[in-house]
């Protein structure tokens, strides 16, 4: 067992993150805190909807979410209860790349949250009652998903804007794949790949670093389950046309739209660049440079904004508006100059300094939880960034220039190319 010793507190940096390397592939990072007596641990394993077969069915968001429905310790009310009467919360989520693991409490109720989040995600009993009322639940959740312009065209966005065959192109399960989902296929999902394998464990708050290495090896250092390999993701090829497609929505007097293309990953080198100059041109303030041209000067969007989702994998560059049905054109038309202008003038000196005093000024305020701390070494930790990342953050933000923002609007948006999707 490998570990690592912290240094003093600060911005959590490779001086002060405790890291550790159980014999079973878990790693741990623990960042002490004791400014309030509280502890997060907060987490994630190599399980999610890249797994399913086929891709799509929503089995592996309904696997988890099943998990605190009872396990072979514990039922599902004395799970509740015990959170409930210690004032604490847990819960596992599906991604598509990786499940993630949360619970929050007092430091002191630590060994006990670990155990329950052990139990609940190695020993699940899966009680065919309790998965037909979680089943119920979905069902009730997808219904409501046909109704929503929103949710219409973001789902017909990623079918467009990825190939059949990628993880990113198919919504989280639809009504027909939940009520066909077996017992039998959430046991086997579950069993076949939920193992500690480059398990990611981060703990925050009101504890020592050994001890929570002691708790931890506790509630998993005896886990040996394994998974098999993962085969490559497929590429996301360059949209090229404009493909298009409207969902209609009766009684809905607002037509929500998208238009985007697939774009770069979390990890990319121009990440910074080209989220700060995303910023300029859909989201600081009202709605960047797209809020002041349709919104304010043209009065033709309820909202819009654009945004890059990043990720693990190419996530796509995206601009979402709510508009009349019969504007959507004149608002795609307006919102596709906007990109072009910004990739043939260079952003004003003001714009740039506006932003990068929001970027390096709202970090701090990302950090005022130990929710918050634990999220940003897990970024560091999920996407290869280094655990120093944050010591030069600052710095880092500062010596972008405008040359810089104009070629990366240059290299990832297009507004001749792309998806466009609506719905209402």
């Amino acid at each position: 067992m490998k570990t690592h010793r912290p240094a003093a507190a600060s911005v959590p940096h490779t001086g002060n993150i405790a890291q550790f390397s159980l014999d079973n592939g878990i790693t741990l990072l623990v960042y002490e805190n004791f400014a309030s007596p509280a502890v997060i641990v907060s987490g994630y394993f190599t399980a999610g909807m890249r797994d399913e077969a086929p891709l799509g069915t929503g089995l592996s968001g309904f696997v988890t979410d099943c998990l605190t429905r009872g396990t072979t310790r514990r039922s599902y009310a004395q799970i509740y209860d015990v959170t409930e009467s210690i004032g604490a919360s847990m819960g596992v989520s599906a991604g598509t790349h990786t499940s993630s693991l949360y619970a929050k409490s007092l430091a002191e109720d630590l060994p006990l949250m670990l155990d329950l989040l052990s139990d609940v995600v190695r020993h699940p009993s899966f009680p065919a009652e309790e998965l037909e009322r979680e089943r119920a639940e979905w069902i009730s959740a997808l219904r409501e998903r046909e109704n929503s312009t929103r949710a219409q065209s973001g789902m017909a966005f990623y079918d467009l804007c990825y190939p059949e065959g990628h993880p990113y192109h198919y919504p989280g399960g639809t009504l027909e794949t939940a009520k066909a989902i077996t017992r039998e296929q959430v046991l086997e999902h579950h069993q076949t790949f939920f193992s500690p394998r480059e398990m990611t464990l981060c703990i925050v708050g009101a504890v020592k670093a050994e001890e929570a290495l002691a708790r931890v090896v506790a509630a998993f250092g005896d886990w040996t389950a394994t998974r098999p390999e993962r085969a490559p993701m497929i590429p996301a090829p360059a949209i090229v046309g404009q493909p298009r497609r409207h969902i209609p929505l009766r009684n809905k007097s607002q037509t929500t739209l998208q238009w985007g293309f697939p774009a770069l990953p979390r990890n990319n080198p121009d990440w910074i660049p080209a989220v700060l100059m995303n910023s300029i041109l859909g989201q600081f303030g009202m709605y960047g440079r797209m809020g002041e041209r349709v919104r304010k000067e043209e009065g033709l969007v309820y909202y819009i904004g654009t945004s890059f989702s990043g990720g693990i994998g190419p996530g796509a560059w995206q601009c979402h508006a709510g508009t009349q049905p019969t504007t959507v054109d004149r608002v795609v038309e307006i919102s596709r100059n906007e990109v072009r202008r910004i990739q043939d003038k260079r952003v004003t000196a003001r714009e740039l300094d506006d932003n990068k005093r929001y970027f390096v000024g709202s970090l701090p305020l990302q950090m005022e939880t130990n929710e918050g701390i634990a999220g940003r070494i897990l970024d560091m930790r999920r996407y290869n960034l280094g655990f120093d990342y944050l010591l030069n953050y600052a710095e880092r933000i500062n010596s972008i220039t405008a040359a810089q923002l104009q070629g990366a609007a240059q290299r990832w948006l297009n507004a001749d190319n792309f998806v466009l999707t609506s719905s209402g």
